[in-house]
């Protein structure tokens, strides 16, 4: 088990500390990573929509927070920090990041 959490940079000991039930944790995981944000923020991107990006990444890089995915939360933060400061330059090469990162930690979940 720790091993798969390592493979994509999580700390398993660190989520066990917040959440014991590591049953559970994975489902909440789950249900996190469907989260219709993450399908639709390339879309929101690419319709230069960043009044709701910026709204979509910043509710989503708390609760990876939370959740203890901190490698995901900061790829989120670059996104958000992008939106903020309207570096729209950069911000599809960090969007992409996200993009690539959460379809590398879907795969550890089995979602």
């Amino acid at each position: 088990m720790r091993n798969k959490y390592a493979s994509c940079g999580l700390n398993y000991d660190i989520i066990l500390e917040r959440y014991p039930n590591i049953s559970e944790y994975e489902e909440i995981v789950n249900a996190y990573l469907d989260d219709e944000f993450f399908e639709q923020l390339e879309g929101m991107l690419d319709s230069e929509d960043y009044a709701m990006a910026k709204d979509a990444v910043k509710g989503l890089y708390i609760l990876a927070s939370e959740l203890c995915l901190f490698p995901l939360y900061e790829r989120l933060l670059e996104v958000y920090e992008d939106l903020e400061y309207e570096m729209y330059g950069d911000v599809m090469s960090h969007c992409q990041d996200v993009i690539d990162y959460h379809k590398r930690i879907r795969g550890i979940f089995n979602v």
